[in-house]
Order: structure tokens, then C-alpha cells, then sequence
């Protein structure tokens, strides 16, 4: 075992398509001043390992249970920091991109980052007051827990099973303002994403109803 590679209390060994192997090092409480996540590289003929990459504690804490090294598609690391409730991504060049910390109170045994889609089983919201022009309406569209709305349609017309396009644009944050000319005095909203499928629509409504 080559320099930096000794350990102690480690969690999460795994083989690694490249043949090293990554390895949290818990470290021990009292003995070590901090975790960090081993890349560790065997020589399986000479039975030698050697210290390929190391990623600290960014606290600089020792987690004394838990804990896991996870490698990314694009090489970055991304390590759960086990009894020390944090969790951060490093870069290929051990560059530290984002770390973040749990509320207090909790402890997560591993973490891992995946690709996620939302997909609420409520629909969009919806609400609208009069714009700032005449014959102008404000409408206010969101859907909580959705990740794939790209743009807002919105449908306005005499009544709720009577709407037609009125307007749209593009998604701007949790909740979307887009000003139109109503047909009214009923409006609605549909979600689409960004190849322009519908994914949900909210029910339609009168401006400060």
C-alpha cells in the first residue's frame, strides 16, 4: 500500500471501468483529521497500490460512519459525506464544484447523483388579474415539481370548454408572467416541453376569480 492510500473504517469500495479502484476513507475519530474519497490504483503484479486521486472533507471533518465515492459519466466525483451531512461534486482535476448540507438532524448513508425528471400528479396552476393595458390579462402560470415544462400556452375564451390559443412563452422560473389579449373572461394554461409536447394542462379560470 503506497502512500496515501492507508485507510481507515473505509465504506463503498468499487472496481471502476478503468481498473482503479474508489474507496471512502471515514477516517478515524481522534486519530485522523478529516474524510476524503480515494481513487487508488492496483497493480495486481507487482501487488502494490498507489494513490491515483484524493478528495478531502471540504469541512475538513471527519465522517466517522457512512459515506460513498460515486464517479460520473464525465469523470467527476461525487461523494456522500456520511455522518458529516454533506454532499459535494469535484472535478476530473479534483477542483471542488458544489459541496451542500442536509438540515440538521440528518445523516444520509450513501448519495448519489442521477439524472431526475418531475412529474407531478396534480395540474399546472393557474391564476390571473387584469394586465396593464386595456383588454390586457395577466396570467400566471406554475407547476410544482415539474422539470420538463419548456414554454406555457395559454388558452382564453367565453367559457371553460371554450378556449382557443391566446398566447404563449417560454418557461421563466417557478412561475411564468405572460401578458395577453384575452378573448376571456376564461383562461388556461398547457405545459409543453421543449419539442412542444403537451404535458399537462390546468383548468381554466376568470382573472381575479
Amino acid at each position: 500500500m503506497g502512500q496515501g492510500t492507508w485507510m481507515r473504517y473505509q465504506h463503498d469500495a468499487r472496481r471502476q471501468s478503468d481498473g482503479t479502484i474508489t474507496v471512502f476513507d471515514n477516517g478515524g475519530v481522534q486519530k485522523d483529521d478529516k474524510s476524503y474519497g480515494l481513487v487508488l490504483d492496483p497493480d495486481e503484479d507487482e501487488m502494490t497500490v498507489t494513490l491515483a486521486r484524493e478528495y478531502a472533507n471540504p469541512r475538513g471533518r471527519v465522517a466517522a460512519v457512512m459515506g460513498n465515492v460515486q464517479v460520473l459519466p464525465n469523470g467527476h466525483a461525487f461523494i456522500g459525506w456520511g455522518s458529516d451531512p454533506i454532499f459535494s461534486e469535484f472535478g476530473t482535476d479534483g477542483e471542488l464544484l458544489f459541496s451542500a448540507v442536509f438540515p440538521p438532524k440528518v445523516n444520509s448513508y450513501r448519495a448519489f447523483r442521477f439524472p431526475w425528471s418531475g412529474q407531478p400528479d396534480d395540474d399546472p396552476a393557474v391564476a390571473a388579474e387584469p394586465g396593464p393595458g386595456d383588454d390586457e390579462t395577466t396570467i400566471y402560470a406554475s407547476w410544482n415539481g415539474a422539470t420538463e415544462v419548456a414554454a406555457w400556452q395559454v388558452l382564453a375564451g367565453p367559457g371553460p370548454d371554450r378556449l382557443k390559443p391566446a398566447g404563449s412563452a417560454s418557461r421563466g422560473g417557478f412561475e411564468t408572467a405572460i401578458t395577453v389579449r384575452a378573448a376571456g373572461p376564461y383562461v388556461a394554461v398547457q405545459a409543453k416541453d421543449s419539442s412542444g409536447r403537451l404535458l399537462g394542462a390546468s383548468k381554466a379560470v376568470e382573472p381575479g376569480g
